[in-house]
């Protein structure tokens, strides 16, 4: 991927030429009354400075954008970001501006992480602007840390997963190596999922035989928004059986008779089923397209965002 080695052409010598004057104004306008996260995204992520505290959009035109950056100390710094390659048109700008907006908060999640500058495989690079056109201004008030919309949204979905799940897909591997995926119902308690589970089942032998498995939680399809981006938590788990004469025995059943209804009482009688604590070791959820994060299985809000420039588009000739 070729990366822009000098500042972009100004509006004057290319977005004008681009754009008609009022399709321009109306992109700086949008982008600056109604996505000023995107504005500060840009710069902080694609820019390489992870200390702006506001950014606004100067220029689009078919090689990049520019934007103004003010920095703690009042300075404003313009930065360039080229586009991957050229626009081929006009309303290619939303999509790209989109996919940037989408990558860079992802990249970014909580408050702004120290975002190294992208190199020769980046999928936008950074050009900063001459020094001689930046201006002094008196320092604002400190910023408050901020969260992007991505992170928190990020949040909502582990914690909406968590207080909603009934079931959970199982993904176990027996000792000679064959996989078994099923579906059990299951609750979470003191940082373990249990199950009770058939000792007939392919996957309650599975258990036994390797003392690992795979849990998915997943969003109901008929809520996904996207049905190819599901919101979903995966753990990775050791398996230990809870014996019937236990007070934790007890307890996850009290859970399963609270949650699935009167059958959890019937089956509590089967003697070929028995409890299983499947204890995570590490999660991971994704809350959409190149929106990656590890999780703490002992609070499943508390995330760690996947540093990931996003997905590469494909571009049609």
């Amino acid at each position: 991927m070729t990366t822009a080695t000098a500042p972009l052409p100004t509006t004057t010598a290319s977005s004008e030429a681009f754009f008609k004057p009022e399709h321009l104004a109306r992109i700086l306008d949008h982008m600056n009354e109604d996505h000023s996260d995107a504005n500060l995204d840009y710069v902080r992520h694609y820019g390489a400075l992870p200390e702006a505290i506001t950014a606004k959009l100067t220029d689009v035109n078919q090689l990049g954008i520019t934007l103004d950056a003010t920095l703690p100390s009042g300075e404003i710094r313009p930065v360039s970001i080229a586009f991957a390659e050229p626009l081929s048109g006009p309303g290619d700008a939303h999509t790209v501006l989109v996919e940037m907006a989408i990558a860079a908060a992802s990249a970014l999640g909580g408050s702004a992480p120290q975002v190294p500058g992208f190199g020769g495989g980046a999928r936008h690079a950074s050009v900063p602007a001459s020094p001689a056109t930046t201006t002094s201004l008196p320092p604002p008030p400190p910023a408050a840390p901020r969260v992007s919309d991505a992170f928190r949204r990020a949040q909502e979905a582990a914690a909406h997963l968590r207080d909603t799940f009934k079931t959970i897909h199982l993904s176990t591997v027996s000792a000679a190596g064959e996989p078994e995926a099923s579906v059990t119902g299951a609750v979470y308690a003191e940082g373990s999922f249990l199950v009770y589970v058939s000792t007939m089942s392919a996957h309650t032998h599975n258990l036994r035989a390797t003392g690992r498995a795979s849990v998915l939680v997943v969003e109901d399809e008929a809520a996904a928004k996207q049905i190819l981006a599901r919101r979903r938590l995966t753990f990775a788990c050791t398996a230990a059986p809870v014996p019937r004469d236990t007070p934790e025995f007890t307890a996850a059943m009290d859970a399963m008779k609270q949650k699935f209804g009167p059958i959890m009482g019937q089956m509590e009688l089967m003697s070929d089923f028995e409890m299983v604590r499947l204890t995570p070791a590490k999660g991971r959820l994704v809350a959409g397209f190149a929106a990656a994060f590890d999780v703490n299985p002992a609070d499943w809000t508390d995330l760690l965002q996947h540093q990931d420039t996003g997905h590469t588009v494909i571009r049609k000739s």
